[in-house]
C-alpha cells in the first residue's frame, strides 16, 4: 500500500487544535511539506512545526482566518511561496460553539438566538466551502489534487441540542458529494470524514457509547486523512467516512433474541 506524500504540498486549517496537530504530524511524516494555519499562529503551532522539523519534516505556520476570503487568499499565496502548488487541502477548522460565554450554546432550537447560530454556520460551512472554492482554482489548473472535509457523525444522525452545528456538518457531507461528481474530471478527489467520540488527548479511553467499547484517538482520524490524501485512497471520491466505533449503527444496548 502506497501511502507516500513525497513531493506534495498540504494545507490543514485548525491546525492548532487536537485534531489538528495529529493531522499536520502524520501528513509530514508521510512526507508532505504542511502548511499549519490556525486563527493565530500561538505557541502550540509554532511549536508543532519546530517539533515536526526536528523529526525530519517540513512545515510552517501560518494565520487564516477561514471566514474572510481575503484571509484565505493571502494564506494560499504564502504556501506557493514558500512550498510550492497546494496539492492536498485538509478543511478541519471548526467550532462547536459560539465564542460569546454569554450566549447559550446548546438547546432546542427554536430557544437559540441567531447572534449563536449563524456564526457557526459562518465558520463550519461557509469556512470549509470558502477554502475549498479558492484552493480549487489552482487544483482545476493543475488537474490534481485532493479536497478532505472534516464533518461529524451529527451531520449524519443528528443531535438533540445541537441543530445548528448538525446542519453545519450535514452541509459538509453534501457539499463534498456534490463537488466530488464536478470536479472529479480534472483529477481531483473530494472526500468527506465524519468522527465520532474522540478522546481530548492520544489516549483512548473506554467508552460504553460505542461497539468498539472505546472513544476515539486523533491517530484513528489523521491515520484516514494520510489514506485519502495518498495514492492508496486515490480512487476514492464522494465518500463520508465514518470513523465512530460504530456509534451511529444503531442502539448499543439493543438484543436480536428479545
Amino acid at each position: 500500500m502506497n501511502l507516500s506524500l513525497e513531493g506534495s504540498v498540504a494545507l490543514v486549517t485548525g491546525a492548532a487544535g487536537h485534531l489538528g496537530i495529529e493531522m499536520v504530524r502524520q501528513l509530514a511524516a508521510a512526507g508532505a511539506r504542511v502548511a499549519a494555519a490556525d486563527l493565530t499562529v500561538n505557541e502550540r503551532l509554532t511549536g508543532l512545526v519546530a517539533d515536526v522539523t526536528a523529526q525530519g519534516g517540513m512545515a510552517i505556520a501560518l494565520r487564516i482566518d477561514i471566514t474572510d476570503t481575503d484571509s484565505v487568499t493571502a494564506a494560499l499565496q504564502q504556501i506557493e511561496q514558500q512550498l510550492g502548488p497546494l496539492d492536498i487541502l485538509v478543511n478541519n477548522a471548526g467550532v462547536i460553539k459560539t465564542n460569546n460565554p454569554a450566549l447559550p450554546a446548546v438547546g432546542s432550537f427554536y430557544e437559540l438566538d441567531e447572534a449563536v447560530w449563524k456564526p457557526l454556520i459562518d465558520v463550519n460551512l461557509c469556512g470549509t466551502m470558502r477554502c475549498t472554492q479558492l484552493a480549487l482554482r489552482g487544483m482545476v489548473e493543475r488537474r490534481r489534487g485532493r479536497i478532505i472535509n472534516l464533518a461529524s457523525i451529527a451531520g449524519v444522525s443528528g443531535l438533540p441540542g445541537w441543530a445548528d452545528y448538525a446542519a453545519s456538518k450535514g452541509g459538509i457531507i453534501l457539499f463534498s458529494q456534490t463537488l466530488a461528481m464536478e470536479v472529479g474530471k480534472y483529477g481531483i478527489t473530494v472526500n468527506c470524514i465524519s468522527p465520532g467520540m474522540i478522546a481530548k488527548d492520544n489516549t483512548s479511553h473506554p467508552n460504553e457509547g460505542t461497539w468498539l467499547g472505546r472513544s476515539g484517538t486523533a491517530e484513528d482520524i489523521a491515520n484516514m486523512v494520510v489514506y485519502l490524501a495518498s495514492p492508496a485512497g486515490a480512487y476514492m471520491t464522494g465518500t463520508n467516512i465514518l470513523v465512530d466505533g460504530g456509534r451511529v449503527l444503531g442502539p448499543k444496548n439493543a438484543r436480536w433474541d428479545r
